[in-house]
């Protein structure tokens, strides 16, 4: 079945008329079932449509991109791609004293970019935000072809490399096998009790630890 790729900007994704539909799938998506780890109550957005739109826009930025695959015009697959926020960003979620260590390869260092207008400057690293495809889609290829539109998207606009932030646990050998191969730092953790919305949401039940690799875009 034939598949079609849409893009549009981050700032965008409260406008879109797919949008509850892949709101709905995200969710899906991200169900995580170990509750030993996540609270039954945790969704990857929030769960206000409106609300999860507003929260993916802020966390892609204003020179992020969402990517939806449609087939027959539902969604089936979708992601986020990013500048690169930089190796310690999770660390920082829990932090807001810590600083950015810009020692690794040569990766930008957000807070060394350009001031606006960022769309006149080629942006060399890129980071994957909200990678996910529908449970009922899955083991067809659909990563592969999302992994390609990103691919082609942040080349388009000057990528040299693109990064990829995951659990292990969650993702398996996935992106290794598609060329994540070059560690980034040393990792992150989101702190047992960790919570996005302190008072609101109960916090995490244990650590999560977190990979970071990159793939050389030729």
């Amino acid at each position: 079945m034939a598949e079609a790729a849409v893009i549009v900007p981050g700032p965008s994704i409260p406008t879109q008329p797919w949008w509850p539909a892949v709101h709905s799938m995200v969710n899906a998506a991200f169900d995580v079932k170990n509750h030993d780890v996540f609270p039954p109550t945790w969704t990857r957005l929030r769960a206000d449509t409106s609300q999860g739109a507003q929260g993916l826009a802020e966390e892609l930025g204003p020179l992020g991109h969402f990517i939806v695959i449609l087939q027959e015009g539902r969604p089936v697959a979708s992601t986020g791609v990013l500048p690169f926020r930089g190796e310690n960003w999770i660390n920082e979620i829990r932090s807001t004293e810590s600083k950015v260590d810009s020692a690794n390869e040569g990766l930008s260092n957000p807070s060394s970019r350009p001031e606006p207008p960022f769309e006149q400057q080629a942006i060399g690293d890129w980071e994957i935000c909200c990678f996910c495809v529908h449970p009922e889609h899955r083991k067809r290829g659909l990563s592969r072809v999302l992994l390609q539109a990103v691919i082609d998207q942040v080349k388009s606009l000057g990528a040299r490399r693109l990064v990829a932030n995951y659990s292990v646990e969650d993702t398996g050998d996935f992106w290794p096998s598609v060329g994540f191969t070059t560690p980034v730092g040393t990792g992150g953790v989101l702190k047992k009790g960790f919570t996005p919305e302190p008072g609101v949401m109960e916090g995490l039940r244990a650590d999560v630890h977190f990979k970071m690799s990159l793939k050389v875009l030729e």
